[in-house]
């Protein structure tokens, strides 16, 4: 799980689609199947992903395609309903839980952290509510600590929400202001769901969110080490692991993801989670636009900004908002259009933290740019200000707020408990 965050842009660029064995792809539809999207679940596959799950839904139907294996041993095909762990699109949930407290009038964005959860971290009178959602609180990740550097030891321990405070108040500190991706302000976030409402955040989200949403096949399990329903063999491969042979590790206790990365869910439900917060029917247009106002982070131009619990993925025809998610065991991207119309979510069943992950990346970049721009996927110019941004047309200026630090080495380690988005931007550790 160790690796240092970087632009990947010119890896990917690199090495798009050079995978040119094709698994075999099985749909289900109501949905005509985009151009070339099947060939590029394949690659995926073809570049190291034991299997992967896509699904679109929008105003024609729906459209499930599945390539590769649930189970290196077993050989069975990825369930077409398949639960997996989400990793970071959790932020996006927990993030919506927040702006409804602000919309309730029972928070503030720019109130200090240390206020409501006094003596919890250090400086938490320095912090605001805004800066944990957009990781500018100038915390340090959790999961950068020596304790979270192998699944198979971590994933059998349970954290309290405390405990993960404290392994990140040890680290060197980044510089407050400026884009850190941590994982530590999303735990002060959940604390922060529980004081004001009183409740558990498992409650909270599914009194709040779920249920709302119609996501009747996610939860937030706890310690709870399976995952609930049927669900493909999540798998890791380490760091330095690049010729040895991928993990199992799908049951592990998720204590140490929590309101950070915890909650299991599927496609279907990721796709109706956007299309209700975009649509308007979770949080406010005041709120949602300024959840889909971003700060610049050291990914761009591949994921070239992060909003309030949102991250953007740069498309050849612009940027569309959602969240990544990197888990031991499970990749996940999450995507829609500003007005949640046009929603697609693909997930991998495998994480590893070595430059292999790129092409495996790129597999499903080219899906994702496939189905809303009907083109191929090429990796933008760093440069490349020429197309209009939907975010922009949801709200979102380019540039707004701190800009981020590029203060660690290039790589292209992704590395699990954050966005994909983030890892690839230089963390080490969880996400």
């Amino acid at each position: 799980m160790n690796g240092k965050r970087a632009v990947i842009a010119a890896l990917v660029a690199a090495s798009l689609l050079s995978a040119q064995t094709p698994a075999s792809t099985s749909a289900r539809s109501t949905h005509e199947e985009p151009a070339g999207l099947r060939q590029a679940l394949d690659a995926t596959v073809a570049a190291g992903a034991p299997g992967v799950l896509a699904r679109i839904d929008d105003e024609h139907g729906t459209w499930i395609g599945t390539s590769g294996t649930a189970d290196l041993d077993t050989r069975e095909p990825m369930p077409r309903e398949a639960r997996f762990r989400v990793a970071s699109v959790t932020k996006s949930m927990v993030a919506t839980v927040v702006l409804q407290l602000v919309q309730e009038g029972r928070l503030s964005l720019d109130e200090r952290i240390g206020e409501r959860l006094p003596g919890r971290i250090e400086d938490g009178d320095l912090i605001t509510v805004r800066q944990l959602l957009n990781h500018t609180g100038g915390l340090a990740t959790y999961d950068e600590a020596p304790e979270f550097a192998d699944p198979e030891r971590y994933g059998k321990r349970t954290y309290t929400p405390q405990r993960l405070i404290d392994e990140a108040e040890r680290l060197p500190q980044p510089e407050r202001g400026r884009f850190s991706y941590s994982n530590t302000g999303y735990i002060l976030l959940g604390l922060l769901v529980e004081q004001v409402t009183g409740h558990r955040l498992s409650a909270e989200l599914d009194r709040r969110i779920f249920r709302p949403a119609g996501m009747t096949r996610s939860y937030l399990p706890g310690t709870e080490r399976g995952i609930r329903g049927p669900h493909a063999t999540g798998y890791y491969l380490p760091a330095g692991g690049e010729t040895g042979a991928p993990r199992p590790v799908t049951r592990l206790n998720p204590s140490f993801a929590w309101a950070a990365y915890g909650v299991v869910s599927d496609a279907r439900d990721l796709n109706r989670f956007y299309q209700a917060l975009f649509g308007g029917r979770l949080v406010g247009p005041a709120l949602l636009k300024q959840m889909r106002t971003g700060v610049g982070t050291p990914q761009a131009p591949i994921f070239p900004r992060y909003g309030l619990g949102l991250e953007s993925v740069g498309l050849t025809c612009g940027e569309r908002w959602g969240a990544t998610g990197a888990i031991p065991g499970y990749l996940t991207f999450s995507f829609a259009e500003a007005t949640g119309e046009r929603r697609m979510t693909v997930s991998v069943n495998l994480h590893r933290g070595d430059p292999g992950i790129a092409p495996m990346l790129l597999g499903v970049l080219d899906a994702l740019n496939r189905y809303f721009c009907a083109e191929p996927y090429e990796p933008p110019g760093r440069t490349n200000a020429a197309a209009t941004t939907e975010a922009e047309t949801a709200g979102a200026a380019p540039g707004v707020g701190p800009t981020a630090s590029r203060a660690d080495p290039p790589s292209p380690l992704l590395t699990s408990g954050r966005s994909v988005g983030g890892a690839v931007a230089g963390r080490r550790g969880g996400s």
